[in-house]
Order: C-alpha cells, then sequence, then structure tokens
C-alpha cells in the first residue's frame, strides 16, 4: 500500500513536520532492524536484478527477497563465527555485484561494514583495512577487465591471520573454492545465531571520503545517522516499495551506500544493477534510457557529469513513463540549463542536493513540492539545521551572516559524523558549541534556500569523485626540478572540475610541463588526480603567511579555461578576454572582455551565452570598441 507522504513546498513545511519530535518519526535507531523489515515486507518479490552486460535485452540475474534474506543472514552468522563483533570491519572490495550487498547488509548485522573503492592502489586499500581494524575481507577474485585481485594479492601477506580473505566471482571470472564467499556462507543456518541489539551510536559502517590522502581518512557511520537518513530520505523523496531504481552510482559513495543499497533494501524496493560498472560504463548510459523501459524504472537519479551526457542524448521514442517527475542529484555543481534540459527531455525536476560523507549524504534538497530554483542547493531537510557564519581569525565563530551574506556553512543534526576513524583528522570539526564546520562557503537566501559559492577545503571534484589537492602536490614535490607547487580545479564542462597544478621552479633548472606531467602519472594513487595541465609560473603568488594562494590560483584556472572555450565558440576575429574574480553576490564572476564588430554584437553574445551553459559560474559580458 502506497504511503501518503505529506506535501513539501518550503520551509514552513519543513516546520511543520518537526512539530512531532524526532524520536516519535522513527520507529527503531538499529538500522538492522530497517533492513530486516524491507527484507520481510514481501519475500516473493525480485529485490535485485543484475545484468552482466550493458544489453537491455538480456536475461538478468534475479535475486528474490526471500533468498537475498536468507544469504544476509548466513553471512551475519558466517562474519560472527569468523570473530566479527560490533566493533569490528567487515571489507567489501569489488564493484557493483549482487554479493556486495549481501556482504554489507550480511556484515553490519554483526559489526561494521567498510566498502573501499576497488580502483585505489594496492597501499591505500592496505591502509584503510588496518585503520578499519578489519576482521575480514572479502573482495573480487580474478575477473577480466579488472585488476582488483592481483592488486589485493600484494598485500594481502601483509595483513596477518587474524584478517580472513574471502572471494566472490566477478563478471566473467571463476571462483577460487578455498575461499569461496558463496560456498562459506551456504554452509551457515539460515536463522541468526546470535543476539544483537545496536545502540544508536554504535559504528554502522566506516566510508572513507573521497577526498583520500597518503594517510586513511575513513569518516564513521552510526546507527543514528544512518537509520534518520533512511527516515528523512523516503520522506522528502517520497519513496515507495513499489519504487524501482538503478544502483548506478558506486556502492563505496555515501550515496550509493545508503540510497541504493541500505535504503532500497530497507523500503522493499526493486534495485537495478546495469552491469558491476553502472554509471561508469559508456555502453550502459548510451543505452540509458533503454533500460529505463525495460526495468520501469521509478526514480531517476543521477551526478550532475551523468546528466549532462543523458542531457544531450535524449530518449528516442523509448516508453520512460514510468519514471517519477522529481530526482535528486547532488556531488558538484549542476549547470542550469543541463537542469532545465533534463525537465524537458525527460519530464523530471531535478531537485538539487547539498551534502557530504561526513553528513550521511545530503543535508539540503530542493523541496518536492516547491521551486527547484536551479542554480541553489535546496532547503534544509527536516530535523537538519544549516547556518552560514562569519569565523575570526582562530577559526571561531565571529557572528551568523545575514540573509544573502556569503559565510562558511555549519551543520547540526542527526546525520552528521561522531568524527573520523583517525583522530588527527578531528581537531576544529566542531565548533565550541557543537556544529560541524564544513569548509563550504555559501549564503541563505531570504526563502532559506543555500547558495554555495566556494570552497574552503582545498578539494577538487571531478565527477563527483572528490580530490585531495595534496595528493598531486606531494608527488610533484618530489621532482628536483620543483620549489614550489599547488594544485586546483578548473572548470570543466562534463567532469565539473579537472585538476591542474602550478608550478614554481627551482632557480637554475628546467623543466617542461610534458616532463613534470609524465613524472607524476602512475605515482598518484588516483588515477583520477592526475593533472590535466600543469603550467610554470615565477613567483607562485602565496598569502601573506607564505602559503599558495589558491584564490587566486583557482581564478587564474577558470580564467584560463573560459578563454579558451569562448575562443573556439567564438572565433576570429572577435578577441575575448575573461576576468574571474571574487563577487559578493555569487562568489565568483567572469567578467568576459569582447573586442569586435558591435554589429555582430547579437551573434557573439549568444555564442557565448551557449558555451557558458555548461558551467555553475555566473557570467558578464563587457564590450570594448573594435
Amino acid at each position: 500500500m502506497a504511503i501518503d507522504y505529506p506535501r513539501i513546498r518550503d520551509l514552513r513545511d519543513i516546520e511543520a513536520i518537526e512539530r512531532v519530535p524526532l524520536e516519535q518519526q522513527i520507529f527503531s535507531w538499529d538500522v538492522n532492524d530497517w533492513v530486516r523489515r524491507g527484507l520481510e515486507r514481501d519475500p516473493g518479490k525480485v529485490a535485485i536484478e543484475y545484468f552482466e552486460t550493458a544489453d537491455p535485452a538480456a536475461a538478468p540475474q534475479q535475486v528474490d527477497y526471500a533468498t537475498l534474506r536468507r544469504q544476509i543472514t548466513q553471512a551475519a552468522n558466517l562474519f560472527y563465527a569468523l570473530g566479527v563483533g560490533k566493533d569490528d570491519a567487515v571489507i567489501a572490495l569489488m564493484p557493483s555485484l549482487p554479493e556486495l550487498y549481501v556482504t554489507l547488509l550480511g556484515g553490519m548485522a554483526a559489526g561494521v561494514v567498510c566498502c573501499l573503492n576497488w580502483m585505489l592502489k594496492p597501499p591505500q586499500i592496505l591502509e584503510l583495512i588496518r585503520a578499519a581494524r578489519a576482521k575480514v575481507v572479502v573482495v573480487q577474485g580474478p575477473t577480466p577487465g579488472y585488476e582488483i585481485w592481483e592488486n589485493f594479492r600484494t598485500i594481502a601477506d601483509e595483513l596477518g591471520p587474524e584478517v580472513t580473505i574471502l572471494t566472490v566471482a566477478g563478471p566473467g571470472g571463476g571462483r577460487i573454492d578455498a575461499s569461496d564467499f558463496a560456498r562459506r556462507i551456504a554452509s551457515q543456518p539460515d536463522r541468526l545465531a546470535f543476539a544483537r541489539h545496536a545502540a544508536p551510536e554504535d559504528i554502522v559502517a566506516y566510508i572513507h571520503s573521497g577526498g583520500t590522502t597518503d594517510s586513511p581518512k575513513l569518516v564513521k557511520i552510526t546507527h543514528r545517522g544512518l537509520a534518520y537518513k533512511i527516515w528523512v530520505s523516503n520522506l522528502v523523496m517520497a519513496h515507495q516499495a513499489e519504487d524501482v531504481i538503478f544502483a548506478d552510482y558506486p556502492i563505496f559513495h555515501v550515496a550509493g551506500f545508503y540510497n541504493r543499497c541500505v535504503s532500497a533494501i530497507a523500503d522493499g524496493m526493486r534495485v537495478v544493477i546495469p552491469t558491476a560498472l553502472g554509471a561508469r560504463n559508456k555502453e550502459f548510459i548510451a543505452r540509458y534510457w533503454k533500460f529505463v523501459e525495460r526495468c520501469g524504472v521509478t526514480v531517476l537519479a543521477g551526478v550532475p557529469t551523468t546528466l549532462s551526457v543523458l542531457a544531450k542524448n535524449p530518449p528516442q521514442g523509448e516508453d520512460i513513463s514510468s519514471l517519477r517527475p522529481y530526482m535528486p542529484t547532488g556531488s558538484t555543481g549542476m549547470p542550469i540549463e543541463v537542469a532545465r534540459e533534463i525537465e524537458r527531455i525527460a519530464g523530471v525536476r531535478c531537485l538539487l542536493t547539498y551534502g557530504a560523507t561526513e553528513y550521511t549524504a545530503n543535508v539540503t534538497q530542493a523541496p518536492r513540492d516547491g521551486d527547484p530554483r536551479y542554480g541553489a542547493a535546496g532547503i534544509r531537510i527536516p530535523y537538519t539545521q544549516l547556518r552560514a557564519v562569519k569565523l575570526d581569525a582562530g577559526g571561531g565563530i565571529e557572528r551568523d551572516c545575514a540573509v544573502d551574506e556569503i559565510g562558511v556553512v555549519l551543520i547540526k543534526g542527526p546525520g552528521v559524523t561522531p568524527g573520523y576513524v583517525d583522530a588527527r583528522f578531528n581537531p576544529g570539526l566542531f565548533s565550541a558549541d557543537g556544529w560541524f564546520v564544513s569548509g563550504d562557503v555559501g549564503r541563505f537566501d531570504r526563502d532559506g534556500y543555500l547558495w554555495l559559492t566556494g570552497r574552503v577545503k582545498d578539494v577538487i571534484i571531478r565527477g563527483g569523485h572528490n580530490i585531495d589537492a595534496a595528493l598531486i602536490e606531494d608527488v610533484l614535490r618530489r621532482h628536483p626540478a620543483v620549489l614550489l607547487c599547488a594544485a586546483v580545479g578548473k572548470p570543466d564542462a562534463y567532469a565539473g572540475e579537472l585538476p591542474i597544478a602550478y608550478v614554481q621552479l627551482v632557480s637554475g633548472k628546467e623543466a617542461a610541463p610534458e616532463e613534470l606531467k609524465a613524472f607524476v602519472r602512475g605515482k598518484i594513487t588516483e588515477r583520477a588526480g592526475t593533472p590535466d595541465e600543469i603550467f610554470i609560473v615565477d613567483p607562485l603568488p602565496l598569502t601573506d603567511i607564505g602559503k599558495p594562494n589558491k584564490a587566486l590560483l583557482r581564478q587564474d584556472a577558470a580564467s584560463r579555461a573560459f578563454r579558451a572555450v569562448l575562443a573556439g565558440a567564438v572565433g576570429a576575429p572577435v578577441e575575448i578576454e575573461v576576468d574571474v574574480r571574487p563577487d559578493a553576490t555569487h562568489g565568483t564572476l567572469a567578467v568576459i572582455g569582447v573586442t569586435g564588430h558591435k554589429a555582430e554584437r547579437p551573434a557573439i553574445e549568444s555564442k557565448i551565452r551557449d558555451a557558458m551553459k555548461a558551467y555553475t559560474v555566473r557570467h558578464r559580458i563587457d564590450w570594448s570598441d573594435a
């Protein structure tokens, strides 16, 4: 039976919901109770449809809820038998496979789960496994097209005998009998062999934030935070058990973990896995609308980079009437024109969000029954508070910002992490009065919509993937000709941002940009972090305290990127200059100087507007005489 959710049009509707205490809204603070309820809702219903290839006409592997419940229970019993207690971790190292769901949902019944980015390099994986204090690692075995098993074997001997290694067969891969996960759980009873009731503050998961550096940065996710997130996500998105959702996000990402895995099963949805790579599979994206039609998908969702591709590849006669009229999106800035195009071609309004791993995903969302206000990141979700503040020189709160005044965004709510596994990252995470200091900069308008204008944190967001600038800088500094360096993001129409680097060379030494790119390639632990461009500058601009002035470098990077794009879009003999500068209202403004024949002004301005539609930065066109 469909759930009748209240309408959410604006902050008044959020406040009306909050008149009921949160404790009365949540039936259990133990996430396992939510999962159990979803598993028992309709045992004969298909829970997971897994397509091994990107052919929507192929027959998928189907797992019904009764089978999934049995496998999850058996996995929990196996992990418990292997010594996993409430504070011990089960590591999952595989792409999106049905076994990943069994591993994670069974693992959280016994202890803590941690799904790792399987594309990390072996030293990163080893460090994260050790940081999580893992008792069990479930890893994809030898599989054509993947190097997961081969990479893992280079570090397996360093884990020690206290860590049990289990294997699953990947797409087209074989099984390893001695460590086969399916065989091991099949020998376990299908009733839970131990009793456990998780407390609200118990840890349910470690999720590594995307900005991984040379030290592990695992975020603690509590049962309270995840149970709240399941409930509030259902409310703001009006989820139903009849929904069908793509598992196309990577599950190691917080949005994939809670939304495409835990919450979807807790709600009794049908989850469609469109190949193990999901949205990373270009063949799936090329047939996206065919998959929507074939599977009757109801919930459209995707990061802005995926939506940008879909906006340029509209349905070609496919029946997509199953789609709900709204969808969430986040992770990076969303060009307004992309949101409008998705609404035009699919009839789906994009509800922009703002979130992070540290908040158990999003803390704002455009109201599903109200104004999406494209360009903003929505209004706060129920029972979570946000504010923009001015900080003093010591990082303390000086005062709250006025309406439309830019400041650092602070968050408080049940989904906020208690901190990182490695306590070295915790200082300064919270204000003296308990607010999480996001490091993001933005303003709130009179209706409570959040407009993000920048980041204090030194993170580059490439296609929704967070890259710590230090990851690039630490490698560049090893080159003998590099004196100073700084990595920042430059705007990109597809990826949102691409990493680039600025380098000042040691006096008397030489190194060409291509030489430096070749030097860092392969040494950076995340492939996405390889700089797209490297610029040699002398001197590197510094702040008053001697640090690279990244605010100026980001402006320069954006100016260079927009200048190149506009030169190609407008063409000769028009001269284009771009000056990206701070702006009191928008945070950043691109001032586009044009020198050309003013008789062609309408046509030239039209080309500029078309080219700038792909970016979130506001712009202004200034003309000078030819």
